[in-house]
């Protein structure tokens, strides 16, 4: 979205892996012809000190893109997190000249940074409802140093920076290319990534609040770590396969099914604590965790809601969108469909995009991740 047919990549380096895609009109539709993904700390602890952070996604990207045989050297990539600041305003219509000089007045009133620290850009949404002479202006800010940092990760790969955009946005046109959301549709975009979700709202065919909170995946993940003493990895793993608290008809069945990790760490948690501990009381430990850290992001998510509708004149969210590492855990949509009272699906990124058969296997597994790295290699694709 800061910068910017010639062969492009959609970049997403997240905070735990990097995804890279390659997108080709194929007819009258999009194929993914080129894909990898390829874990940051492969192998390491996430949680271990002096790890050079930037090094291992630079690392990753590089492993990432070689894998997938890409020789595409512009890529389209993207940031989020709490340097990033999207506002919503109004101002009166004017000339696109006089506007560019008025949004860097009304920015310093709703940046918490100053104005000389910040990149900023805009976007006009349209005409304010009822109210004449007005239009809505869509206003992002990132950080200088933010963006100064993700370019340089981005050469240092061997890439030239065609677009930056962010994440959340990314998300979004991930989804309207695939899930055709109606003109009255008002639908919650969530995105669970490791150490940001995004929170974007698409009301008539644009976003019309977005937000950035840093509860997220790891903090999850880190509180199984911490309560059951046991690895970042191994802690990973039973976030996806225990879920959230959700009981079913199969439920009885399906636990003994999945509770190879439960029971493969009980011997530790048995020598700390000095009781015995049988397969339900560790996974009354795993589901009071996973259910504590799953509220506290429902209520960052359901204030968002309630923010939006109380400056929406009337529309209200009709369901939410899940995508993400952590939409991939077990009974997610359901509960919070039942916590949140709407209607909750998980994103499909291929709905509308065919998958080179000899990358069916991957791309598949790792679905739920995909939407970002998707929406920005759209943006070459079809804007």
């Amino acid at each position: 979205m800061f910068f910017g047919k010639k062969a492009t990549i959609g970049l997403d380096i997240g905070s735990s892996a990097v995804k890279v895609v390659q997108l080709k009109r194929a007819g009258k539709g999009i194929e993914l012809e080129k894909f990898a993904m390829e874990p940051i700390y492969a192998g390491r602890d996430k949680k271990a000190a002096g790890l050079n952070m930037k090094q291992l996604k630079i690392d990753a990207a590089k492993r990432a893109i070689e894998r997938a045989g890409i020789s595409a050297k512009f890529s389209v990539s993207s940031v989020s997190g709490e340097s990033i600041i999207v506002r919503y305003i109004q101002l009166p219509e004017m000339p696109e000249n006089e506007l560019k000089n008025a949004l860097r007045w009304e920015a310093e009133e709703y940046i918490p940074f100053r104005i000389d620290e910040v990149n900023l850009d805009s976007v006009i949404l349209g005409k304010t409802e009822n109210e004449t002479g007005k239009v809505d202006v869509l206003l992002v800010s990132a950080k200088k140093d933010l963006i100064e940092e993700h370019l340089d990760i981005i050469r240092q790969i061997g890439l030239t920076p065609s677009i930056v955009d962010v994440d959340s946005f990314a998300f979004l046109n991930c989804f309207e290319i695939n899930h055709s959301p109606g003109s009255s549709e008002v639908v919650a975009l969530v995105n669970i990534g490791a150490e940001v979700t995004n929170i974007n709202i698409y009301m008539s065919g644009n976003s019309r609040f977005s937000r950035d909170i840093s509860i997220a995946g790891d903090a999850i993940t880190n509180a199984i770590s911490s309560k059951m003493n046991i690895d970042f990895v191994k802690a990973e793993a039973i976030k996806i396969s225990e879920g959230a608290p959700w009981e079913q008809p199969a439920a009885s069945s399906e636990r003994e099914s999945s509770g190879g990790l439960i029971a493969s760490i009980r011997g530790t948690v048995e020598k700390i604590t000095g009781e015995e501990l049988g397969y339900d009381a560790q996974d009354a430990i795993a589901q009071k965790v996973i259910r504590n850290n799953l509220q506290n992001l429902l209520s960052e998510i359901s204030r968002s809601i309630q923010f939006f509708e109380n400056q929406a004149s009337g529309r209200t969210v009709q369901k939410i969108i899940l995508g993400g590492g952590s939409s991939r855990m077990k009974n997610i949509a359901p509960f919070f469909s039942k916590e949140l009272g709407l209607p909750v699906e998980i994103i499909d990124p291929l709905r509308r995009i065919t998958v080179r058969e000899s990358l069916l296997s991957e791309v598949t597994a790792a679905q739920e991740t995909l939407a970002v790295g998707i929406g920005l290699a759209l943006r070459k694709v079809v804007d």
